[in-house]
């Protein structure tokens, strides 16, 4: 049996930076373009008998992607709290400019105009009507396309937040305002500590009270602090990246949203071999990126579906961890993460049974060594009939288990569960051992009998319970 020896360039692999940047996109925006379901939160002015009296609406519209459009939401005119039911049509142009028909509450309403920002993320809206101005934006319910169910647990760490508005009190309508930061525990119990400011007098407060989040990420807050008990519609957005609020309590008319202290998106948590956010799978080595992160190990905790992930790496930018192997798989779960005490927001991620990704060095060859145990490249490329030992994570499960954190055993050899194969250059490779690497925690290892094929660089690929892996190359002479 031929195993990992030697310093090979794979710790070079597991600590890089990205290396492959988003790319921005064009096109035209059609009605598909505006699709699933989206919160948003409206402010301003409505006038009656010539007098304005201040609006926050928070809203929840599904969008069927072909131009039909129903909802509900909540609106506080001059602190009076109503609730109403919302369908109509929509339609999208293709510079992305939109307009809105609604019903509420069964009853014909003003036209809505709107902009759809972010390539249908979120929209711009403002109604055109008469009696007053009103605008505020739209956010999609989550981050990617489709829907995704929410629980309490999915807002979880701590957010800034911005409330505005008026207040009513003994009758007398005043500019409000408040700014501070709250922080959920994942299990329905919020702090927050604020500072309001009621017309130019100010008063700080530190509360705390209960939370729930509903599974179509709408949501309901009760913070009782020293000056009474506020309570706030609200909804969770973009997959955790954002939070909606509208106060509930009648003689207010405010509103507002929280960001996370420091933020990471799903699309920042990907295998660290393939750099694929698609393929996280049970038991793979796994990395976030971002700003802000924790500087060592030793300040850094990953949770994911609530269990302690092993951190192996942080430097500021990046965080090195391992799936724990008994997630569940091809549902969403939740992750979140920890610097020195401040929690993240959480985001859910999608773990496949395997998800097979090749390490890689220098962009696209792959973490390969020769028979010899050398590094294959260019300059050192391997014979037909040679074994070679590529090294990969994400395959999934193994036979024996081993427990997430552990190094794997030499004796007896953990090997990978489900079905697979391996091609080079298209051709099938004949396969001696697919399995953990001994010694090492959520590095795969497959040894491969090069098959008959000219000199060149080819893609080494292999495919596990169905997945295909990324590509990297290979050298032949």
């Amino acid at each position: 049996m031929r195993l990992l020896t030697g310093s090979i360039i794979l710790a070079l692999s597991l600590t890089r930076a990205l290396q492959a940047q988003p790319q921005i996109g064009g096109g035209v925006c059609t009605n598909s373009t505006l699709s699933g379901i989206y919160y948003y939160l409206l402010s301003g002015d409505v006038l009656s008998a010539n007098q304005a009296y201040p609006y926050v609406e928070l809203g929840k519209l599904v969008a069927d992607g072909r131009g039909a459009i129903s909802g509900n939401s909540h609106a506080s005119v001059g602190g009076s709290i109503s609730a109403y039911t919302l369908a109509g049509t929509y339609s999208v142009q293709s510079s992305c400019t939109g307009s809105m028909a609604l019903s509420v509450n069964s009853q014909a309403s003003g036209s809505l105009t709107f902009q759809v920002v972010n390539g249908g993320q979120g929209a711009i809206l403002a109604f055109s009507m008469p009696s007053g101005v009103v605008a505020g934006r739209a956010y999609r319910q989550t981050a990617g396309a489709g829907s995704i169910q929410c629980a309490t647990a999915s807002l979880s760490g701590s957010y800034a937040y911005l409330l505005t508005g008026a207040a009513f009190l003994s009758g007398t309508g005043y500019y409000y305002s408040q700014a501070g930061s709250a922080t959920g525990d994942g299990r329905g119990n919020m702090t927050a500590t604020g500072m309001a400011n009621v017309s130019g007098s100010t008063v700080t407060s530190t509360g705390q009270g209960p939370y729930s989040v509903a599974s179509d990420c709408s949501g309901t807050a009760s913070i009782q602090n020293q000056n009474g008990t506020a309570n706030y519609f609200m909804a969770v957005v973009e997959d955790g990246q954002a939070v909606l609020f509208m106060e509930s309590d009648a003689g207010y008319a405010v509103g507002g949203d929280a960001q996370p202290l420091f933020v990471t998106p799903p699309s920042a948590v990907v295998n660290a071999a393939s750099f694929d956010s698609q393929a996280l799978a049970p038991g793979a080595i796994f990395s976030i990126f971002g700003g802000g992160l924790p500087q060592s190990s030793a300040s850094a905790q990953v949770f994911v579906n609530g269990e302690a992930a092993p951190v192996f790496f942080a430097n500021g930018s990046q965080i090195n961890a391992q799936i724990p192997y008994d997630v569940p798989t091809d549902r969403p779960v939740s992750l979140s993460l920890s610097n020195a005490g401040t929690s993240s927001n959480t985001i859910l991620l999608s773990i496949r049974q395997a998800a097979p990704g090749i390490f890689t060095y220098s962009g696209d060859r792959a973490v390969v060594q020769n028979q010899d145990y050398s590094v294959n490249s260019p300059s050192n490329p391997a014979r037909v009939g040679d074994t070679v030992m590529a090294y990969l994570t994400g395959p999934g499960a193994v036979s024996p288990a081993v427990a997430t954190g552990s190094a794997a055993p030499s004796a007896p050899l953990s090997r990978v569960a489900a079905p697979y194969s391996f091609t080079i250059g298209g051709i099938q490779a004949e396969v001696s051992y697919f399995g953990l690497t001994p010694g090492f925690v959520g590095l795969y290892q497959a040894n491969l009998k090069v098959p008959t094929l000219e000199a060149g660089d080819y893609p080494v690929v292999t495919t596990v319970a169905g997945v295909a892996s990324n590509g990297p190359l290979i050298s032949m002479r």
